[in-house]
């Protein structure tokens, strides 16, 4: 009697548990699905890849739909690395030096594709060098490429968050609707992860807020934080492994 009444709680609480976690959709397609269209059909989405890199007009807003979140399941999607690599490109632009920021930015879009800041930083790097055409080149794939994650929801709550392939997107979010950061915080909803962004309006002078402002966005970052996160961890693991020359038998206690 006693283990009967122990499985029937067992039970119970992991059917409430199955209630509380909710699976990802994104523009309707769940997520469990998108990771298998990857794994069953690897070449397609190479494929998508070439196209927006080579011929961005003959790709349709559904493909690079499932090109921006269907590259977290690739074999490069390591977000933390990526951010990394970005912000060099960043960082030389601060200093002025346009010419290599489009050198090695142009590098960087071999192996980040998908990363939206980065065609947002060679748009304005050829902007002040004066290569218009270029410019615009750029400035349009950033574009067609932010809009992925910015119609994904409204973010306005934690059902209608925005869903993001990378934490950069969500200040680009941010940028495309004229706002700034004022606080940020993560939160779980139904075992699932959000930044929670509490934001104000892009500021018109240098006054300083006298009361903290209401108004927060959500992005889900699932994709980052746990598909993203886990190969971020092997990554390091990896690192270490070769660093201090340990084996697998030897982390198995052979």
């Amino acid at each position: 009697m006693k283990k009967l009444v122990v499985f029937l709680i067992s039970f119970v609480f992991s059917l409430t548990i199955s209630a509380q976690k909710k699976s990802l959709d994104i523009y309707g397609l769940p997520v469990d699905t998108l990771k298998t269209m990857v794994q069953k059909h690897p070449k397609y989405f190479e494929h998508l890849k070439n196209v927006w890199l080579k011929q961005p007009d003959k790709m349709k807003e559904d493909e690079l739909m499932l090109l921006y979140y269907g590259s977290v399941f690739m074999k490069k999607y390591e977000p933390v690395k990526e951010d990394k690599a970005v912000e060099r490109i960043a960082k030389l632009m601060a200093e002025f030096d346009f010419q290599n920021a489009i050198k090695e930015g142009k590098k960087l879009l071999q192996v980040y594709p998908l990363n939206s800041r980065l065609y947002l930083l060679l748009g304005y790097a050829h902007k002040k060098l004066g290569m218009r055409q270029k410019s615009k080149f750029y400035y349009k794939k950033y574009g067609d490429l932010i809009r992925i994650p910015l119609y994904s929801g409204t973010g306005k709550n934690f059902d209608k968050a925005f869903i993001v392939r990378i934490v950069s997107d969500e200040y680009l979010i941010l940028n495309q609707k004229d706002l700034e950061l004022v606080m940020q915080e993560v939160r779980y909803h139904h075992q699932m992860p959000f930044d929670v962004l509490l934001i104000k309006p892009v500021s018109k002078d240098n006054k300083r807020m006298t009361a903290l402002p209401k108004e927060k966005l959500y992005f889900n970052i699932y994709l980052p934080y746990f598909i993203g996160g886990h190969k971020t961890y092997k990554m390091v693991q990896e690192e270490a492994k070769r660093k201090y020359k340990v084996t697998d038998s030897k982390l198995q206690g052979k």
